[in-house]
């Protein structure tokens, strides 16, 4: 009986074993995946990075300068509308109203002249 117990114990100690293997390789397989997930989201992160840099969304210069160049322009060309904004202002009997350069002005001017 001796050789029974002895075998009983070999094979409690086999299995024993045998789940201290497998507890150790699940938990290597799960560190393996959790490690390849984060590089993963790490190159993900990365090539957007990357396409956005590509994409110029990083180029800060060149859309500070288009708009200038674009605010300028339209600064210049506001005042030609600004004194057709003031007409409402002439009618008045001010001496400099008649002064204007009004092209309406200019041929009633002409005809007192003549």
């Amino acid at each position: 009986m001796s050789s029974s117990k002895g075998k009983a114990r070999q094979r409690q100690l086999a299995r024993a074993k045998y789940e201290r293997q497998l507890s150790r390789r699940a938990a290597s397989a799960r560190r393996r995946r959790q490690l390849i997930a984060g590089a993963s989201v790490l190159v993900l992160i990365l090539a957007g990075f990357g396409l956005a840099w590509l994409l110029g969304a990083f180029d800060s210069a060149e859309p500070d300068d288009n708009p200038t160049a674009e605010t300028t322009t339209p600064a210049e060309e506001e005042p030609t509308p600004a004194p057709s904004d003031e007409p409402s202002e002439e009618p008045s009997s001010d001496g400099d109203a008649e002064s204007s350069e009004d092209p309406s002005e200019t041929p009633s001017g002409d005809t007192d002249e003549s």
